[in-house]
C-alpha cells in the first residue's frame, strides 16, 4: 500500500508540474495576441489620421487660392505651426515599457544608450528644415494645379521613398510590397487619362503649369528624403535605444521638426513682406473673414494630423509603407472633391481608387506574413529551449 500511495503521489506531482508548466505558455500566447491586436489597431488608427490630414490639407489649400488667397508664404507656415495643439497630447502619461513597435519582424539584441541632446536637437534641426523645403514647394506647386494633378505629380514621391528606403533604410522588397509600389505608383496615370479626354483643364498654362509640376517634383522628393532619414533616426538613436512608446516619440519628432520648420517658413512671410498683405487678404476672401479663419486654423491642424500618422507609421513599419498609405490618398483626394468641391466622379478616376486600395492591401498582406513568420520563429525558439532544458 505505501508503494501504491507513493506511485499515486508522484503522478498527481507530475500532472499539476504539467499544468504549471502550460500556464506560462498559455498566458504567453495571450499576451502576444493582445499585443499583436493592439498594433493592428494602431495601425488602423495611425493610417486614418495620415489620410485624413492630407485629404482635408489638400482640399483646404485649394478652398484658400480659389477664394482669393494669394500667401504661398503663409500656406507654408500654416503646415507647420499647428504645433502647438500637440503639447497637450505630450503632457499625458505615457508607458515606458520597452519599445516593441517597430517591424513585427525586427528583434534588437542590444540597446545603444539615449543619444545626446546636442546630437537629438541636430537631428530634430536638420529634419526640420528639410520639412520646411517641402512645405514650401507644395504652397508654389498647389496654386498653378489643380487638386488632381497635384496629387497626382506627388506620387512619384513614392517612387523616390523606394529608392532611398533601398540605400538609406536597407528596405526588403518581396513580391507584395513590389505590387504594392507599382500599383500606386501607376494608379494615377488613370487621372491623366481622363484629363486628357477632357476632364477639367488646369487653371494655369504654360510656365505656370510647369512651374507647379517642378515645384511639386521638388516636394515629392524633400518629403521622400524626411520620412527615410527619420526612420534612420528612430532605427539609430531613439526606437534603438529603447525608449519611451510610439505615441510618445511620435508627438516629439513631429513637434520638434513642426517647431524648426515654422520658425524657417515664418521668417520666409515676414522677410518677402507677404505679412503686410494678410490683413487685406483676409478682408477680400470670399468667403468672409469667419470663413478665412476656419480655413487657416483647419489647415494647421489637418497637417498636425497628417504628421503625427505618417511618422507613427514611419516608426511602426517603414517609410515606405508611410509614403504607400500617402499614396493610398492620391484617388481618395478626387473622390472626396467630388463631394465637398462638386467635381465630377468618373470610372476612370473610381478604377484609380480601386487599384490603389489593390496595392495598399498587397502591402497589409506583407505584414501579415511577416507576422505569422514571426510566430513560427519564436515557437522553433521556444521547443528549442524546452529541448535543451529537458536534456
Amino acid at each position: 500500500m505505501g508503494e501504491v500511495e507513493e506511485r499515486l503521489l508522484d503522478i498527481t506531482s507530475d500532472e499539476s508540474e504539467g499544468i504549471q508548466d502550460a500556464k506560462p505558455k498559455y498566458n504567453k500566447s495571450l499576451d502576444s495576441y493582445l499585443m499583436r491586436f493592439k498594433w493592428w489597431i494602431e495601425l488602423s488608427m495611425y493610417t486614418f489620421l495620415s489620410l485624413g490630414g492630407q485629404a482635408g490639407a489638400t482640399l483646404l489649400g485649394k478652398v484658400y487660392y480659389d477664394q482669393g488667397g494669394t500667401s504661398k508664404w503663409l500656406v507654408a507656415t500654416l503646415q507647420t505651426a499647428g504645433f502647438p495643439f500637440l503639447i497637450p497630447f505630450l503632457l499625458l502619461p505615457s508607458s515606458k515599457t520597452p519599445n516593441q513597435n517597430t517591424k513585427i519582424t525586427k528583434n534588437n539584441s542590444s540597446n545603444p544608450p539615449p543619444p545626446s541632446l546636442p546630437l537629438l536637437a541636430s537631428v530634430y534641426t536638420f529634419l526640420g528644415v528639410l520639412l520646411a523645403a517641402g512645405g514650401v514647394f507644395y504652397s508654389v506647386a498647389i496654386e498653378y494645379l489643380s487638386a488632381s494633378t497635384f496629387s497626382l505629380l506627388l506620387s512619384s514621391q513614392l517612387a523616390f521613398t523606394a529608392i532611398l528606403a533601398l540605400f538609406i533604410n536597407a528596405q526588403r522588397f518581396t513580391p507584395y510590397i513590389l505590387n504594392s509600389v507599382v500599383l500606386l505608383a501607376f494608379s494615377p496615370l488613370l487621372l491623366v487619362i481622363e484629363n486628357d479626354n477632357g476632364g477639367s483643364p488646369e487653371p494655369a498654362a504654360g510656365d505656370g503649369f510647369m512651374l507647379g509640376a517642378l515645384f511639386t517634383v521638388a516636394s515629392a522628393a524633400s518629403l521622400a528624403l524626411l520620412f527615410s532619414l527619420t526612420e534612420l533616426a528612430f532605427e539609430k538613436m531613439i526606437g534603438g535605444a529603447g525608449v519611451g512608446s510610439t505615441m510618445s516619440e511620435t508627438l516629439k519628432m513631429t513637434l520638434w521638426q513642426c517647431v524648426v520648420a515654422t520658425a524657417v517658413t515664418a521668417a520666409g512671410l515676414f522677410w518677402s513682406g507677404e505679412w503686410w498683405g494678410l490683413k487685406a487678404e483676409m478682408e477680400g476672401y470670399k468667403q468672409g473673414v469667419v470663413s478665412y479663419f476656419l480655413n487657416v486654423v483647419g489647415t494647421g491642424v489637418t497637417c498636425q494630423a497628417y504628421y503625427v500618422g505618417s511618422i507613427a507609421l514611419t516608426f511602426k513599419v517603414s517609410s515606405l509603407f508611410s509614403n504607400v498609405v500617402i499614396r493610398l490618398g492620391t484617388p481618395v483626394i478626387p473622390f472626396l472633391s467630388v463631394v465637398f468641391l462638386g467635381e465630377e466622379m468618373s470610372g476612370l478616376k473610381m478604377m484609380a481608387l480601386m487599384l490603389s486600395l489593390w496595392g495598399f492591401a498587397s502591402y497589409i498582406y506583407q505584414q501579415y506574413l511577416d507576422e505569422l513568420k514571426g510566430d513560427v520563429d519564436d515557437d522553433e525558439n521556444q521547443s528549442i529551449q524546452d529541448f535543451n532544458f529537458s536534456a
